[in-house]
């Protein structure tokens, strides 16, 4: 009787393909896991953004009104870590147009009030490319919104305050979905 000390060359072959067939089912799940949990971020982040505009719209009479960037109006990206002026409107900053201690609501409460803390919106960012942000489009009357993801090089998600899902387009953001 020989005495045997290893796996044979078919055993070593089997093993390989169970481990092949199980990576072939896994990796595609994975990636399509990464992808929804992509556009659950989004949708998240734009759900708290649309709640502090709609309670914002609602004392104010107007949603926030950014003329930043030159070409389109109304537009304001929003990166981590930068100060921006969406940011200064929603948690009544020093920097606030309307959202000021000086200004009083439609109802009559004193400006300054916080819809959204500072660091939140700073905490928001596009896990497709934090580095790109979102974009935040207004309407020159403030009475529509629009809010884009970059999903891809010619790839986006939107969502404005007449939707409540992402809606995925191919185009360059810009003011062409909000209607006047």
């Amino acid at each position: 009787m020989k005495n045997r000390k290893g796996f044979t060359l078919i055993e070593l072959m089997i093993v390989i393909a169970i481990i092949i067939i199980l990576a072939a089912i896994a990796i595609p799940n994975y990636l399509k896991m990464t992808e929804r949990a992509r556009r659950s971020r989004i949708a998240g982040d734009f759900t708290s953004l649309a709640t502090s505009l709609e309670a914002y719209s609602v004392d104010w009479g107007a949603y926030p009104n950014i003329t930043l960037t030159p070409g389109i109006s109304g537009t304001e990206i929003l990166k981590p870590s930068i100060d921006t002026a969406i940011e200064q409107e929603l948690s009544g900053g020093a920097a606030a147009v309307w959202n000021v201690t000086t200004r009083y609501t439609l109802t009559g409460e004193k400006g300054g009030i916080d819809y959204m803390k500072a660091g939140t919106l700073q905490s928001m960012y596009n896990p497709y490319d934090p580095a790109k942000g979102y974009i935040y489009i207004s309407s020159a009357t403030g009475k529509h919104w629009l809010l884009y993801a970059q999903i891809a090089a010619s790839k986006w998600l939107y969502r404005s305050d007449m939707t409540t899902d992402l809606n995925e387009v191919i185009l360059v953001p810009t003011d062409a979905l909000i209607p006047e």
